[in-house]
This record gives C-alpha cells, sequence and structure tokens, in this order.
C-alpha cells in the first residue's frame, strides 16, 4: 500500500500497547506530536550530530505509535546530517507534511 493511501496512525500497531484503551491512545498521540515537532524544529536548528541525533529520536518515537511515513522520512533523513542546506530543507518540510497529516488523523479521532 502506497504511503499516502496508509491512515497516518496505524491504530492496530498502536493497539498492541493499549489494549484498544482509545482514551489511552489519545493521550499517547496527543504526547507524540509535540515531541515530534520538537524534534523536527531541532534538526532545522542543527547539522551533523544533532541533525542526525534528532532525526534518530523522531524516528524512534513515530516507530513507537505507528507513524509509518513520519518514520520513514526520519530515517532517511538521518543519511542527511551533512548534506547542504536545502537537501536538508527539503527533508524538513516533507516531515512536516507528514506529521500534519498525523494532525488531522488525530484531530479526527476526537
Amino acid at each position: 500500500m502506497a504511503p499516502e493511501t496508509r491512515p497516518a496512525i496505524d491504530m492496530a500497531h498502536l493497539g498492541t500497547y493499549t489494549q484498544g484503551d482509545r482514551a489511552l491512545e489519545g493521550e499517547l498521540l496527543n504526547m507524540f506530536l509535540p515531541s515530534a515537532q520538537g524534534y523536527i524544529d531541532g534538526m532545522e536548528a542543527g547539522q551533523g550530530e544533532s541533525w542526525w541525533t534528532a532525526a534518530h529520536s523522531l524516528k524512534g518515537v513515530a516507530l513507537g505509535v505507528g507513524a509509518w511515513e513520519v518514520a520513514a522520512l526520519a530515517e532517511a533523513a538521518e543519511g542527511h546530517r551533512d548534506s547542504p542546506p536545502p537537501v536538508r530543507q527539503d527533508q524538513i518540510e516533507a516531515l512536516r507534511s507528514a506529521l500534519a497529516r498525523v494532525r488531522c488523523f488525530v484531530a479526527n479521532l476526537a
């Protein structure tokens, strides 16, 4: 299934941690959103090791909640730690778009 046709969050994956508790799922997703945004902001402010650390951390939290597109983009971004600023900016824009899809998904869960 293409990334753009998959839900922004794999609720079945998230449910393995929450045992289907929708309130807990909402709480976890609402904690994920600002955390993910913080890592993206950190990537924008950094390069080299700080870029990689933020991208790697973002990948980890995204995998935890089943945000597969965000995780895949963060993993790809890990390899751009020393890329020129325009390349890194493209990575950030892609991550922001993916995170916006997650925000819409979470908003529609309520």
